[in-house]
């Protein structure tokens, strides 16, 4: 039984859902291979929704089969998006903001992570507590292609620091290496994201974000697809973030069998060195924890609806701190046009269903 403590997700779906049965059945066309970009070097934690849907035939019911794409950072996910590499990536929105400015034209259609996963994070006894504590510090980042980056950048600038001159952004490696880097005063925070805090924790050094109520609330990695797909393939976009939604649905639910199911279907995923019981917690840990970024805010939301206002205030924000060199507005970068599309098919019973097995 769905626990109605978490449940609320089913509400902003419930009505439309029924209407799954005057949708016309696209397993009955041979499946199309949909290539998603995912953004980092190594699969995460965050790509636990399309092993949920694959593994309960949810993308094959749809006529959708995934292949999941890395890549080493937001910005190559969306020039991959912009040469037709990948028809899907799942970035953050800066890089779509900062690249479109450049013409190089993408946009979200969908919204998956509806609050910030990134920001700075300093070891628990560190004297940094504020942006301004970070000039003269070295900040490890995942690659010079990571949103860290930006982020990095950003909170220098809104800090009043030069990022040019007053932080230095280093590529510091897996978290792992962070925790080697950081005990030996080698850099002094990191600029990452909430799943990479918990394994350094979980490596042993306790972690702590310096607090920004602001960029907690804005969004983080979403759906991106070139204007002229989600026009011309809007159906086959909306299957697609249809049976993603399921997965997540499912996950928000149950986080540990869905780390089961993660583990299942990209077995590569799981640590070397650990046994299953331990990989199967420290993944549980870390799932838990980009769950609660995926849960709708209110009962009248929509899954993957965006918050154009929300979005413009971040694009404000990025070119205040000199992250954009001009103005982009957020109805030129986010759509809603396949939303109610999305949400009208979902089959919110399988997933209850599921769930009970």
């Amino acid at each position: 039984m769905i626990r109605k403590t978490r449940g609320a997700w089913l509400v902003a779906g419930c009505a439309a859902a029924w209407l799954l049965a005057a949708a016309l059945p696209a397993a009955a066309q041979a499946p199309t291979t949909v290539r998603v970009g995912w953004c980092t070097s190594v699969l995460t934690n965050g790509v636990a929704p399309f092993a949920v849907a694959t593994h309960f035939g949810w993308f094959e019911e749809l006529g959708i089969q995934v292949e999941v794409v890395n890549f080493g950072g937001s910005s190559d996910c969306v020039r991959n998006v912009a040469t037709g590499e990948v028809l899907v990536a799942v970035p953050s929105v800066e890089p779509v903001a900062i690249l479109s400015r450049t013409g190089v034209g993408t946009q979200v259609f969908y919204t998956a992570f509806r609050r910030n996963i990134f920001g700075i994070a300093v070891p628990a006894d560190s004297p940094i507590t504020r942006y301004e504590d970070l000039k003269g510090s070295q900040i490890g980042v995942t690659s010079m292609a990571s949103n860290g980056v930006v982020i990095a950048r950003s909170v220098a600038a809104s800090a009043g620091l030069d990022p040019d001159n007053d932080i230095r952004i280093v590529v510091s490696g897996q978290p792992a290496q962070s925790v080697v880097l950081l005990q030996r005063d080698e850099i002094q925070a990191v600029s990452q994201w909430d799943t990479q805090y918990t394994l350094m924790e979980l490596a042993g050094l306790p972690m702590r974000m310096i607090e920004d109520e602001l960029i907690a609330s804005f969004p983080a990695n979403s759906m991106v697809a070139l204007p002229a797909t989600i026009e011309r393939q809007g159906d086959l976009l909306a299957r697609l973030a249809r049976g993603y939604t399921m997965g997540a649905a499912f996950a928000i639910e149950d986080p540990r069998r869905a780390m089961q199911i993660f583990q299942t279907v990209y077995p590569q995923v799981i640590p070397s060195g650990l046994d299953p019981q331990e990989a199967l917690d420290r993944g549980e840990a870390m799932l838990a924890t980009v769950t609660t970024k995926w849960t709708l805010d209110g009962e009248t939301e929509l899954w993957g609806e965006s918050d154009l206002e929300t979005y413009q205030t971040y694009l404000d924000w990025l070119l205040e701190a000199g992250i954009l060199d001009g103005p982009v507005a957020a109805e030129d970068i986010v759509t809603n046009a396949l939303i109610e599309e999305v949400n009208a098919g979902l089959d919110l019973e399988a997933v209850r269903t599921a769930l009970a097995q």
